[in-house]
């Protein structure tokens, strides 16, 4: 058997080929898991951008609330206006907290799949019986039913546990290929994201607006008494509604994003040993559009205050 040889250029060479060998190998190894990369930075974004959803639910009540009293009453008293907002809109308030809980479970599959993509696995602390008890009861104030019946809660809660005991392991394959086959807990999650976002938050901006009217209407017949004041709140209205029309986009943009995004972990599914395919690719670039365009229109997520 030939033995390695000795030479000093040899032992200065060995090294730097084994690094250059090594660099190469975990150089393909990123450029193939880019697109799981890509898939988990446009999911975390979404996600991140549906968050203030949450709040803009229980403002829109508040802001509805306290606009109808400023105009209507005879007599304004703030704090207890303010007061009896919050009374009327507690049970959505009490529905954004649950939510969030569920849209914390699609933040951590984004996590997790982007560290999977680096090799480099998070670590989680759940308390899955908590979160259970809040999404086991959760339901958007006037619906009969819970948004999550008890099939769909068990399907999010194994999701959950899953995501937890993957932190344990390092199979990064394989644990990827684990996470793409909970496709059908994401949809289930992404589609009672999307159905709040449409039921709630929209709804809120819709009835926003349609309060408008009637709130116009209430100081055209002020303004012979009150011309300064009648203008000045004709023209707060008016860009409340505009800022109002804005904001139903929000809705909107985050609906298509989450149709993109569940497509998207079909295509992965699909492509997982073929991550160069050129129609995966086509797939998140359009995901990545959807939700750069959610992040634009997420600017008008604040109202236009008074």
């Amino acid at each position: 058997m030939q033995r390695p040889s000795n030479h000093p250029l040899c032992t200065v060479l060995r090294p730097a080929a084994a690094s250059l060998l090594a660099g190469l190998l975990l150089g393909g190894c990123a450029t193939d898991l880019a697109p799981v990369r890509s898939f988990a930075e446009q999911t975390q974004k979404m996600s991140q951008h549906f968050e203030p959803m949450l709040a803009g639910s229980v403002h829109s009540c508040m802001e509805r609330a306290m606009r109808k009293r400023l105009i209507l009453a005879e007599r304004f008293d703030a704090q207890a206006s303010e007061q009896a907002a919050r009374d009327d809109c507690a049970a959505i308030a009490q529905a954004s907290v649950s939510v969030a809980g569920l849209n914390d479970v699609l933040l951590r599959y984004a996590h997790t799949m982007a560290a999977l993509a680096d090799d480099k696995l998070p670590v989680y602390k759940e308390e899955l019986g908590g979160l259970g008890d809040a999404l086991g009861g959760l339901a958007l104030p006037g619906a009969d039913a819970p948004l999550l019946d008890a099939g769909k809660l068990d399907k999010v809660m194994k999701l959950s546990a899953h995501l937890s005991r993957l932190a344990t392991q390092r199979r990064q394959t394989s644990a990827l290929r684990e996470l793409l086959d909970e496709q059908e807990a994401i949809d289930i999650v992404s589609n009672t994201l999307k159905e709040y976002a449409q039921r709630s938050y929209r709804s809120g901006v819709q009835d926003e607006l349609r309060d408008l009217e009637l709130l116009r209407g209430a100081v055209d017949k002020a303004a012979p008494r009150e011309p300064l004041a009648a203008n000045y709140v004709r023209t707060r209205l008016h860009l409340e509604g505009r800022q109002l029309q804005e904001r139903e986009k929000i809705a909107a943009a985050y609906v298509s994003a989450v149709d993109t995004l569940q497509a998207s972990v079909a295509a992965l599914r699909a492509n997982l040993d073929h991550l160069q395919e050129a129609e995966l690719e086509r797939q998140l670039a359009q995901f990545a559009r959807d939700v750069a365009t959610l992040q634009r229109q997420a600017a008008f997520y604040a109202p236009a205050r008074w």
